[in-house]
């Protein structure tokens, strides 16, 4: 990695610093601290951690903010847009380019603007500053406890990077082995050599090895946290069900998922879903795990998650709402209480529900009022990074997909029902009771950035739908009144495309599994400085 990326990180180790509790964890803003004097003390080093926390919602790591670069939170976002259930429903500069799934296979000329090359640096910041925390901690002044919350948060937090950079840079995990194709490069030290890329089985091996040292740092523990944007010793075991499920180690990582359901003492909460009580962005809610705690200074920029997901005041929600896949909401039942987040018939002025918008918003079929925000005027709210029911979806896939049919329907069970007081524990086995699992994930996590993710782990193609039977005499015309209902709708065609100016293109309509588009291309920060790392296929 060019050594200019590898100064910058070091760098922001002492300007992404936030205050936090009292004792050890009591700082104020450090931005004129010197990274040295930062690991004197376990109080210094907690901040360097606080550092880590923002990079989740990080606006920009140039003098340069782009709109599409909001730290972990605008990847999120780019997880779903290259997927089918978040529907574009219209032309827009924003995310436009990477739900074509161009985006993520165009190398920059203006690293300014390059949001692959953003991204690239975004989880090597990650890296870096976990890095300067792992080696640096041991020798601060304060408690043994102290300085093994301080490490077990930043090893899980390199873990977390890594994870997601294997995903998008290297080929999907094969659960049968053989694992010996090109991740990304791994580096456990801040030097600046040349390096190349290692295997995927090789980044997976140091993930699980950080994420093991995680938990074992951080189980004996009793630190209270000051919110939870800090992570614990329930969030380092959800991370590590996650990668195990991305595995492939299907019971693994059910048990450890139930371990996190059993203990963390989240419950499910009954106005999850109430469109107006705000519960998708504050993290209160009784379901959260891990999460952004906003702050005000955090308000206002157009690179905040809620400026493209809340359908409220920021333009390019106004501007171009966020919609749900319409043939996935079809599914949904009429006594589920997810389903009241999704307006199908919005364009219906005499329809009773509306959906919430701003003046002037546009209004468009089947759009999501989910991450909305009570306050119309608010442009930030808190956003979700792990729940309790991610956690009850990987205990009851993990133990479908072992053969282990009846746990699984009794993990699916409380969630489901919870949602949907009509739903009876499921006699399901085999692929049918995946299906209904997987159908439960694609709502439930809906629009927090798994959607892409989980098509790749599982090697299933993009499949967006059909396109409307024209010969049959259906029509193809865009839904792009604020008043006035499409006619003549095709019952068996998707809604993508359907809206605006067909902005997404019918040759992005279907990808088929395991091509190279799959995997991301390296920026040239990376590429141009070392010849080692070899390039994806183009």
């Amino acid at each position: 990695m060019n050594k200019n990326i590898i100064t910058l990180l070091l760098v922001g180790l002492s300007v992404l610093l936030a205050s936090c509790e009292e004792d050890f964890m009591e700082t104020k803003s450090t931005q004129d601290v010197e990274p040295s004097q930062v690991f004197e003390t376990t109080k210094g080093a907690m901040m360097a951690v606080n550092g880590l926390h923002k990079l989740m919602n990080q606006s920009s790591l140039t003098s340069y903010i782009s709109y599409a670069e909001g730290g972990f939170e605008t990847f999120m976002i780019w997880m779903d847009m290259l997927g089918e259930d978040l529907v574009f429903t219209e032309a827009n500069a924003q995310y436009q380019t990477a739900a074509r799934w161009e985006l993520h296979r165009t190398i920059g000329s203006n690293t300014a603007y390059d949001h692959v090359a953003y991204h690239y640096r975004l989880f090597y910041n990650f890296i870096a500053n976990a890095n300067q925390i792992i080696d640096n901690t041991d020798n601060a002044e304060g408690s043994q406890s102290e300085k093994d919350y301080i490490k077990g948060q930043a090893y899980a937090y390199r873990a977390f990077a890594y994870y997601h950079l294997v995903q998008a840079w290297g080929e999907r995990y094969k659960a049968e082995g053989n694992n010996t194709q090109l991740g990304v490069i791994l580096r456990t030290t801040n030097s600046t050599e040349n390096l190349p890329r290692s295997t995927v089985e090789e980044v997976y091996t140091q993930i699980n090895s950080d994420l093991d040292e995680a938990v074992r740092l951080l189980a004996p523990l009793n630190v209270k946290r000051e919110n939870k944007s800090h992570i614990d010793i329930h969030v380092a075991r959800g991370l590590k069900a996650r990668v195990l499920l991305t595995q492939g180690k299907w019971r693994e990582a059910a048990e450890l998922a139930q371990l996190v359901t059993d203990n963390a003492g989240a419950k499910l909460q009954d106005d999850t879903y109430t469109t107006l009580a705000n519960r998708m962005s504050d993290q209160t809610n009784t379901e959260w795990l891990w999460g952004k705690k906003s702050q005000e200074d955090q308000a206002g920029y157009l690179s905040d998650f809620h400026s493209f997901m809340s359908n409220m005041n920021v333009s390019y929600n106004r501007n171009t709402p966020r919609a749900i896949y319409n043939l996935l909401y079809n599914r949904i039942t009429d006594t589920d209480v997810r389903k009241k987040v999704w307006f199908p018939n919005a364009q219906d002025p005499d329809f009773e529900p509306h959906p919430v918008v701003p003046t002037s918003g546009r209004i468009r079929n089947y759009m999501a009022n989910k991450f909305v925000l009570a306050n119309e005027t608010a442009k930030c709210g808190d956003v979700p990074y792990m729940r309790l029911p991610e956690m009850i979806l990987i205990a009851a896939e993990g133990y479908a997909r072992a053969g282990r049919f009846q746990e699984a329907a009794q993990a699916l069970y409380p969630l489901a029902h919870h949602r949907d007081p009509a739903y009876q524990l499921s006699a399901k086995t085999g692929n049918e009771l995946i299906d209904e699992i997987m159908f439960q994930r694609r709502v439930e996590l809906w629009g927090e950035g798994f959607r892409w993710l989980d098509l790749k782990r599982l090697n299933l193609p993009l499949d967006r739908g059909p396109a409307t039977r024209e010969a049959l005499g259906y029509s193809n015309a865009p839904w792009n009144s604020n008043t006035q209902m499409p006619v003549n709708v095709d019952p068996e065609a998707s809604n993508y495309n359907m809206y605006g100016t067909h902005p997404m293109g019918e040759e992005n309509r279907y990808k088929a599994a395991g091509i190279k588009e799959w995997q991301w291309l390296f920026p040239n920060i990376e590429t141009d400085v070392n010849p080692l790392c070899e390039q994806n296929p183009i």
